[in-house]
């Protein structure tokens, strides 16, 4: 993610309340386009990866009696705040641009906040943005508390997707590599074997529909909802004989580190 250089940091580098920035009509308006990414239409592209995430990020926070402060890194719309609201002590959202969600607007890479002040930093998606993918991944271990957890999620098979740049994909390893400061890692694949492959050519198909104009866009729902319906039934009947944690060929990667 390229950043800008000049920060803007509307919380005086200190985690709102939860009240005043989350009553707010700019953010109960962004609540409709968050909600479409936590709960993707099975009619999408990107369904299998979004749901499966979400599922994720629910047994994580469900095991949770309280996650303490928490720094959203690249929040853009906030989208999984619901899924610990009642459980944080305050939530603060930093992205590149500066909009009325975001607390913080700065780059990443040198992140305006003092050492030691969250309890869980999240990281989704972002590191493929930026030139420095490290020096990202060092600041969030710079302010995270002792024992503070970082979840970060990344793409490892997946198409270019633009905004503001797509410079890099990761492979299990590479993103232990990153995380080694941590005292704890443990790398996942967010989709199995059967769903990255129903996934991959899911997305193939696009290249064709893409080339038919008005047809195509009204083939690509038809079709990305029988590659996620297919995903879904070739990986429950291929559960019993694979781990569900494959990481040798997945769509995307999740690890959770701890500092």
């Amino acid at each position: 993610m390229n950043h800008d250089t000049n920060c803007s940091d509307k919380s005086a580098l200190t985690p709102d309340a939860k009240g005043s920035k989350h009553d707010s009509l700019a953010f109960i308006a962004a609540r409709d386009r968050a909600h479409l990414r936590l709960y993707p239409s099975i009619w999408g592209s990107n369904y299998l990866v979004l749901s499966n995430r979400r599922a994720r990020m629910q047994a994580f926070f469900r095991n949770q009696t309280s996650v303490g402060k928490v720094l959203d890194v690249g929040a853009q719309y906030c989208p999984y705040y619901p899924l610990f609201e009642d459980k944080c002590e305050s939530y603060s959202s930093m992205d590149l641009v500066d909009t009325p969600l975001v607390d913080i607007a700065c780059n990443a890479e040198d992140m305006p906040v003092e050492d030691a002040s969250f309890d869980l930093v999240l990281c989704t998606q972002v590191l493929e943005h930026c030139l420095h993918p490290q020096k990202i991944i060092d600041e969030c271990f710079r302010v995270l508390k002792p024992g503070g957890s970082l979840i970060v999620t990344v793409p490892s098979i997946y198409p270019v997707h633009g905004y503001p740049a797509d410079n890099w994909r990761f492979m299990p390893d590479g993103l232990r590599y990153l995380l080694r400061a941590f005292t704890t890692v443990e790398v996942q694949g967010e989709l199995d074997f059967p769903e990255s492959l129903c996934n991959v050519i899911c997305l193939y198909g696009h290249v064709i529909t893409g080339r038919m104009g008005r047809v195509g866009k009204m083939v690509n729902p038809v079709w990305d909802c029988m590659m996620n319906v297919c995903a879904r039934i070739l990986s429950m009947a291929f559960t019993p004989f694979a781990r569900t944690t494959f990481t040798a060929f997945t769509v995307n990667l999740w690890a959770m580190a701890r500092k």
